[in-house]
């Protein structure tokens, strides 16, 4: 998988036509949220969005949530 990408970026970066550019973010935006609409089971009922909040906020309130402060001393550690 990962040969796979790097050759893929090999390639992307050979291209000189904007167009062609253009259609590939498309692809990528389309494809991410086929992907996302699947793993958020979307469209959902009013009744899971609340549960998805409920479940959102006991985790704050447990401590299970990282600050985007926690998120920037992460990345900077992987430098």
């Amino acid at each position: 998988m990962e040969s796979k990408k790097l050759h893929l970026i090999e390639e992307f970066l050979k291209i000189q036509n904007e167009e062609i550019i253009n259609r590939i973010e498309v692809i990528i935006k389309e494809e991410r949220f086929k992907v996302l609409k699947g793993e958020l089971d979307l469209p959902f009922s009013e009744k899971k969005f609340n549960e998805m909040i409920d479940r959102a906020e006991n985790e704050a309130v447990q401590g299970k949530v990282h600050t985007s402060k926690d998120l920037k001393k992460q990345i900077q550690s992987w430098k």
